[in-house]
């Protein structure tokens, strides 16, 4: 699913009084499924502004799928930071005879950061550090793509590291 565009194409929308007792339904499962307090109430908090997030909250509640409820987390996680960011943030550009080299860099870092992770307990551990869902931390280092800002901080805060080398000659 393309968060990004499916959240523009639902930002701002009424949400019905009926589907917002359904969401607070929800997040009491999902903090039964041992999810964070700290995503379950950014979730509700995000969906009752985002009706995009609403329907992937709803869409968790209806699915039985234990792999298909961790795709969902993980794409609410990302909907979460995405709506948080909405016209703040300016990206740095990269030309596009660089963008393997970017991926490159990418994914060296995070696997670096994952060594480091894997040292001190392991996604698990940090997940409950961080408050992000495994599902989501599990994306975030299996992927290429370009972490979040604020992913970055709860895990170096999670982690206690001062400082974590990455790489941006590539940004312009």
């Amino acid at each position: 699913m393309n968060t990004l565009a499916y959240q523009k194409g639902n930002l701002q929308s009424q949400i019905s009084a009926h589907d917002k007792v359904s969401l607070f339904h929800i997040a009491i499962e999902m903090r039964s499924q041992n999810l964070s307090e700290e995503f379950v109430a950014n979730a509700v908090q995000t969906a009752l502004e985002f009706e995009g997030v609403a329907d992937l909250i709803i869409m968790w509640g209806d699915e039985a799928d234990p792999e298909e409820r961790d795709e969902i987390i993980a794409d609410i996680q990302d909907l979460i930071i995405d709506c948080k960011q909405i016209g703040t943030s300016e990206l740095p550009y990269v030309n596009f005879n660089d963008v393997d080299t970017v991926a490159k860099d990418i994914r060296s870092f995070k696997d670096s950061l994952l060594q480091i992770v894997a040292e001190r307990g392991g996604i698990t551990k940090l997940a409950e550090k961080t408050g992000i869902p495994q599902p989501s931390l599990s994306r975030f280092f299996n992927s290429n793509s370009m972490p979040h800002r604020s992913t970055l901080l709860k895990i170096a805060k999670a982690l206690d590291l001062d400082a974590i080398p990455v790489s941006t000659q590539w940004a312009k």
